[in-house]
């Protein structure tokens, strides 16, 4: 069982519940590379006013369109000691996708005191427009989530986020599905 099991019908309700109570709402949803699974992404795609993020493991394919990146921030790393990130994009599709969809890049190289630098390279699979670096900003603030109760044998624990958007006159709803061992909701009003 993968743990994308389920998880179309769990949005499905959610989503439901939120357009009900704010039907102009824009909706983004947060994933984590266990929820990568073409039935969710087509889903996801064919919903209305929603924007999505989905963490991709990574895979031959993938490391391939970060080398050049990786390269990069290797030599940033060895100019300036520091962490390095370089922020790419390609257009990219799992073997049991139907279609391509957008993927960035993140090309991350750690240095490490006495060590070699350690390469981190990150990919999401989005439908935003936003620039590789905002959609990643986005990502990591979202990281925490506040935890409201714990289940050891959840398969994937929700957290949300809601906010009004004054400038476009729209709620803006985040919802973030994750593959770890808690239940998490976040409801901050901005």
């Amino acid at each position: 069982m993968t743990a994308s099991a389920g998880a179309v019908g769990i949005l499905r309700r959610l989503m439901g519940m939120i357009r009900g109570s704010f039907p102009k709402a824009r909706i983004r949803v947060r994933l984590d590379g266990g929820f990568a699974h073409p039935a969710l992404l087509e889903f996801l795609d064919a919903e209305p006013n929603v924007e999505y993020v989905v963490a991709m493991a990574s895979n031959a394919v993938l490391q391939s369109k970060a080398e050049e990146g990786m390269q990069y921030a290797c030599i940033l790393v060895g100019v300036t000691g520091q962490t390095a990130h370089v922020y790419g994009e390609a257009d990219y599709a799992a073997g049991s996708w139907k279609r391509e969809r957008r993927m960035i890049v993140k090309a991350e190289v750690v240095p490490a005191e006495g060590k070699e630098p350690k390469d981190n390279p990150r990919f999401v699979i989005t439908n935003m427009r936003q620039s590789p670096q905002w959609i990643d900003n986005l990502v990591a603030a979202n990281e925490a989530d506040v935890v409201v109760g714990e289940e050891r044998n959840s398969a994937a624990a929700l957290g949300a986020c809601m906010d009004k958007d004054d400038r476009a006159g729209r709620s803006n709803c985040d919802f973030a599905v994750r593959q770890h061992n808690c239940a998490a909701v976040d409801f901050e009003g901005r």
